[in-house]
């Protein structure tokens, strides 16, 4: 059975995550095509969705958050 997802909110779910199609791609185990398929709002497989939600769970928004603070960065302070 195939079912179609709502392309907006699993963009919205990648951004959150800082991914590309490809990140995701790699991330699920499924090919770009499926995720270009699922991006385009055409039907795919429900274990490939299941795939997907698998992935995006086990990558934390925070994971996000962390990997743009700059850790040892230049000194940014002013005075």
């Amino acid at each position: 059975m195939s079912v179609v997802v709502r392309p907006g909110h699993l963009r919205q779910e990648m951004i959150r995550r800082g991914w590309a199609a490809t990140d995701l791609a790699r991330e699920s185990r499924l090919s770009q095509a499926t995720i270009s398929a699922a991006l385009a709002g055409r039907p795919i497989a429900e274990r490939s969705l299941a795939l997907i939600a698998k992935a995006l769970s086990r990558a934390s928004v925070l994971d996000v958050v962390d990997s743009l603070v700059l850790q040892d960065g230049p000194d940014m302070s002013f005075g």
